[in-house]
């Protein structure tokens, strides 16, 4: 006599793991996925879509971008867009345009003073221009005590949160500093306490002169200001006074071969910095980085698995590369050919990394409506910036392709087995396949209707003539398509328009054969 053993997938949880071998991986992993996430409770989701933020293309592709928010209310979402800088209103038109610019990517910092709230922006050619609310201007500073002289030509910058200084590197010529001061790849130009047009002909420091690296980034976090060059980084943690009363910046060297490859791949998070160095994700407080990137390290190295097939990281284009963050998540943009077409999310409290098809050039967090959003600069296809959000279930009017796919378990039997079918619990609608024996590809897909009330049941003399209890806002499915092999890979997905779907576990039932009674044949 058979009966039925069920071997469950009881959760899904720890996202994608590239890194160890496909017959070798957690049964909460998967070693291949897209356009999927993890819920808290361990459930595949399909991610949310987006649309355009912008009523109509821009001029240039955005590059960058900044969101500008003011006590009164006002809502700006700026972007560097190469030669011309842009104030869009959370509606997505124009607020007014900044043109004839060099060329290059652009970094914004806000910065607050008593009864005035401004932004500058900066790409390392031109001096730094200020958005003010209303309009984009030229400002001039005060250096040395000397009125009307240049703004520094910084390309990275921001506001040092210990005493409201704005910081400024990034420099792309050697008279880049304030009033045309000599600057280096190495200079970093600080402006006088909560005064961001004034300067002294002293405040700045030199990292590393001389090390073949500039500076990429500067970047706030807590009580501090970080500078990252391509294979170190600095902390500056301490401004005092000098005998003749001038500033003077403590800083530390983390000098652990990790550094910043893009200068645009660094994002603040309340974990720690979070960037992306040449051969991975790291993440740091201040001291010593730790690699956060080790299961999905493939995408550096290229050394993936044939089941994978989301692509890696073409390092010719590593520039590219840009970095986010929105519900508590990191989002890491990286090109697979020139533009940027993936993104790696990663969930600092789970530790679950997932890989998403998005045209993103540059990200930020901007609040369109009430509720913040990524916006993204679209690295490919139309000038327009996107927006990311949960009320939407395509990408601007095109399905969303996901798919997740378990590794390979030979269900504690190394011999041939044949599975006889699946329970499955989830919403929406999905297609399912399991493949024997290495298969590379997924097997026969089956449809998964959880959205049919009437089949919310199992419901067969198979399973014993009864209706399951299945948990409340879940339907619960049965697949009747056999499988024989060794070892097996499950295999769920979707390419439907408007068809969200999540699952929340699987069990593959296995015939179990019963010795005969004794004394018989």
């Amino acid at each position: 006599m058979s009966g039925y053993q069920p071997f469950a997938f009881q959760g899904f949880g720890a996202g994608l793991d590239l890194a160890s071998k496909p017959d070798n991986v957690d049964p909460a992993s998967c070693i291949d996925a897209l356009n999927v996430l993890f819920s808290d409770r361990g459930a595949i989701t399909q991610r949310p879509g987006y649309d355009n933020l912008t009523t109509s293309a821009l001029t240039n592709r955005p590059e960058s971008l900044e969101a500008f928010y003011t006590s009164s209310g006002t809502k700006h979402l700026l972007a560097g867009c190469g030669t011309r800088l842009e104030a869009l209103e959370a509606g997505g038109g124009v607020k007014a345009s900044l043109t004839g610019l060099a060329n290059a990517v652009w970094d914004f910092a806000r910065f607050g003073q008593p009864n005035s709230e401004v932004a500058y922006a900066g790409n390392g050619t031109d001096t730094l221009r200020k958005w003010s609310g209303t309009a984009w201007s030229a400002p001039t500073a005060t250096v040395g005590g000397e009125a009307s002289k240049a703004m520094p030509k910084a390309g990275a910058i921001c506001v040092d949160p210990s005493n409201n200084r704005l910081v400024c590197s990034g420099f792309n010529t050697t008279t880049g500093g304030p009033n045309g001061l000599t600057s280096s790849p190495s200079h970093v130009y600080f402006s006088e306490e909560g005064n961001p047009e004034g300067y002294e002909t002293t405040a700045f420091i030199q990292l590393t002169p001389g090390d073949g690296e500039r500076i990429q980034a500067v970047i706030a976090w807590k009580e501090y200001v970080f500078a990252f060059k391509e294979t170190r980084f600095f902390v500056i943690f301490q401004t005092g006074t000098d005998s003749e009363g001038k500033p003077e910046f403590d800083y530390r060297a983390i000098d652990a071969s990790a550094g910043l490859a893009s200068p645009r791949a660094v994002v603040a998070h309340p974990t720690g910095i979070y960037f992306m160095a040449r051969n991975g994700v790291y993440r740091t407080t201040g001291q010593e980085p730790e690699l956060i990137s080790s299961s999905v390290e493939p995408i550096w190295s290229g050394d993936i698995s044939p089941f994978y097939t989301g692509g890696v990281l073409a390092h010719g284009s590593i520039s590219n590369c840009a970095m986010g963050t929105w519900e508590d998540r990191i989002y890491l943009a990286f090109p697979t050919e020139s533009a940027n077409n993936r993104v790696l999310v990663y969930d600092p409290q789970y530790e679950w990394w997932s890989l998403y098809s998005m045209p993103a050039a540059c990200f930020a967090t901007f609040r369109p409506s009430n509720q913040p959003e990524l916006v993204f600069g679209y690295a490919s296809g139309s000038n327009h910036v996107g927006r990311h959000s949960r009320s939407y279930t395509n990408d601007d009017g095109s399905a969303i392709t996901s798919y997740w796919r378990s590794g390979w378990f030979d269900f504690e039997s190394p011999s041939v087995k044949k599975v006889r079918a699946q329970k499955v619990w989830g919403t929406g609608q999905a297609q399912m396949a399991v493949a024997p024996d290495f298969q590379q590809g997924v097997g026969t897909l089956s449809t998964l209707d959880f959205t049919d009330a009437a089949g919310a049941e199992w419901g067969s003399p198979e399973w014993g003539g009864f209706d399951w209890a299945l948990p409340k806002g879940l339907v619960g499915k049965q697949r009747r398509v056999a499988s024989r092999g060794t070892v097996f890979s499950t295999f769920f997905g979707n390419q439907t328009k408007d068809q969200d779907w999540s699952v929340h576990r699987v069990e593959h039932l296995i015939p179990t054969i019963r010795e005969p009674a004794k004394g018989t044949e």
